[in-house]
């Protein structure tokens, strides 16, 4: 019976769905992480009848059986998170659009809104995995403390001199559409076709980075709870398909005996 594979794809939908809440809910206290949301998508149709035609008019009367269910897509939400502070020297915010651009081992680029920064032992202002923050800052070792202004401008304030010294400005950029970027894991995202390219942000497009606070991830505990119900209230309608899909089976095998 058709009903049966119908029936299949609906309950392995609604597996991957939970999969995706799953993976949201165990981000949750993952700094900069986005959620994503599962899109469906129905399956090819088959036409059971080309229409009937009466003496007045031709009318169509199409019947179409549909082949079920599948994921279409997981995209990426990038709603802002709450925005905590940590009164760390080297954690970074962006309030608003925008990502931290980090070097690749292998020369690329990647992009993050985790802004949990250190300082290597070559002084080189580094993510938590180790990657370096573009476009490559040196922290000199006998500063005595480091500013950021809103536009990621790096100062360096040294014993005894009141005056600041610019050493390096955090680049961050932007894309006309973030939700096509490719995630890496490690809150890290690589451009995509469909992303388009970085464009490059500065203060006149709104950037605002702050220093001494960390983004929290989007995910909303309660929302992704409801989903979980919904997400196993339709795996147990799509079971009960076949198990009447079966019952009439049976039925029919009795018949036939």
């Amino acid at each position: 019976m058709k009903a049966l594979y119908t029936a299949a794809t609906g309950m392995t939908a609604q597996q991957m769905r939970i999969e995706n809440i799953s993976n949201n809910l165990a981000n949750v206290s993952t700094v900069g992480f986005k959620k994503s949301r599962a899109n469906f998508e129905d399956l090819l149709y088959q036409n059971l009848s080309t229409g009937s035609v009466s003496q007045t008019q031709t009318r169509v009367s199409t019947l179409q059986s549909g082949s079920g269910v599948r994921m279409g897509s997981l995209v990426k939400e990038f709603t802002m998170g709450d925005i905590t502070s940590t009164n760390n020297t080297y954690d970074f915010a962006i309030a608003g659009r925008g990502f931290f651009v980090v070097q690749m081992p292998d020369g690329t680029e990647a992009f993050s809104r985790n802004g949990q920064f250190g300082v290597n032992a070559e002084g080189e202002l580094v993510t938590q995995a180790g990657l370096v923050v573009s476009p490559g800052i040196e922290i000199p070792r006998d500063v005595q403390t480091v500013r950021a202004t809103e536009d990621g401008t790096l100062q360096a304030v040294y014993k005894g001199d009141p005056n600041p010294i610019t050493i390096g400005q955090l680049r961050v950029v932007d894309f006309m559409n973030p939700s096509g970027l490719q995630a890496l894991g490690g809150n890290l995202f690589i451009a995509s076709p469909e992303s388009g390219l970085p464009l490059v942000m500065d203060s006149m497009d709104g950037l605002r980075v702050q220093q001494g606070f960390l983004e929290s991830s989007n995910v909303d505990v309660a929302e992704e709870l409801v989903n979980m119900i919904v997400a196993q209230r339709a795996f147990e309608m799509t079971s009960k398909a076949v198990e009447s899909s079966d019952q009439m089976m049976q039925t029919v095998n009795a018949l036939k005996r």
